[in-house]
């Protein structure tokens, strides 16, 4: 943003028109801070330090009466010690993310960015102090969202839910020792929240809703059925996966998204009667974008690839891939275990006769 505000101004005089350039600049400055109530400050970030050891980090300033976060806690790190920092962003941070989930609301524009050189891995606390919150009960309501990477949504990422709450540690999902979630819990008095997460990024503090909106209509239903062809295929020749999607309710389905990783396969192409698919990362991932399926409607992807005969150490290979997909009954909703669908495909390999 500096750079273009820099080029604005230089094109001012070169336009020659008569005003003295600091001035003018310092003008679009604060137009420019105007515009975005105190994002302003996004332009600054903090920089963290050692706190009580090097697992534990601190910013170098947060004023008493300061909203921002207050520790990072990470699962793990490996020397050598890098940079850690974070920005505060404003609502203007959202711009370009999904909507927040259905019922929640942004509280005072509290969205920051974490970033970090380190080389980290496991399960991360970052502690939030929300100075400016009212009441407790207000507090109550405070939930710390993430914005994570998600290569099954169209836009690449998805809010989840991260706030440390009391109970909630899962074995197997937080890599931090129960205790530690346990000494980090929500506390009014110090205005501490908490979120644990394994990666960093995008943070918003928002209001949760009260309760589960009321849906008059029925959750989807929504079923996939998948067939390899031909079974078995010859090694080299070209093989096609056919994954139907059938929405067996009467309501539609939102955002429907698949996904599936080809293994002894090698990728050829992806296409599907509505919505649209494509190759991730430039590996055999393959992930399609169908949109929202109706009630009582059905919906096809087509995937083309070819075994791959350098595979092939033995006569006979079983390739087999797990399909994932997801749906939702509105599309900001969060992805409940209603909406997940699990399933293997399997496709045998032969090696081709001499």
């Amino acid at each position: 943003m500096r750079n273009n505000r820099d080029e604005w101004c230089l094109s001012g005089v070169r336009k020659t028109i008569i005003i003295d350039k600091v001035a003018l600049c310092l003008l679009v400055e604060l137009l420019l801070c105007a515009m975005g109530g105190s994002s302003c400050a996004q332009e600054k970030p903090k920089q963290m330090v050692d706190g009580s050891s090097h697992m534990n980090l601190v910013p170098e300033s947060l004023g008493e009466n300061e909203d921002g976060i207050a520790e990072i806690i990470f699962g793990g790190l490996s020397p050598p010690f890098k940079p850690t920092e974070y920005t505060y962003l404003g609502a203007r941070g959202l711009k370009n993310a999904p909507s927040l989930p259905t019922g929640f609301v942004l509280f005072k524009d509290l969205v920051f960015q974490v970033k970090t050189q380190a080389l980290v891995a496991g399960s991360h606390l970052t502690v939030f102090r929300v100075a400016s919150a009212n009441n407790e009960a207000e507090f109550g309501k405070f939930d710390v969202l993430h914005l994570k990477y998600d290569p099954l949504s169209p836009t690449n990422f998805s809010w989840e839910d991260a706030t440390v709450y009391p109970g909630g540690w899962q074995e197997g999902v937080h890599y931090i020792p129960k205790r530690l979630y346990d000494s980090v819990q929500p506390d009014f008095k110090s205005k501490r929240i908490v979120g644990i997460t394994d990666e960093f990024g995008i943070f918003a503090i928002a209001l949760a809703p009260e309760s589960e909106p009321e849906r008059l209509e029925p959750f989807p239903k929504v079923t996939l059925k998948a067939t390899s062809s031909p079974e078995p295929v010859q090694a080299g020749e070209q093989v096609i996966h056919t994954i139907t999607f059938t929405n067996e309710g009467t309501s539609a389905a939102a955002e429907v998204n698949f996904k599936e990783v080809l293994d002894l396969l090698e990728y050829i192409s992806a296409t599907s009667n509505q919505g649209y698919c494509k190759q991730k990362e430039a590996n055999n991932i393959i992930v399609c974008h169908l949109g929202v399926l109706p009630g009582k409607t059905s919906a096809t992807i087509t995937i083309v690839a070819r075994s791959k005969p350098e595979s092939m150490s033995e006569n006979t290979k079983t390739d087999v891939m797990t399909l994932e997909a997801v749906f939702k009954q509105v599309a900001s909703d969060f992805v409940d275990e209603r909406g997940q669908i699990f399933t293997q495909l399997t496709t045998t390999i032969v090696k081709k006769k001499e």
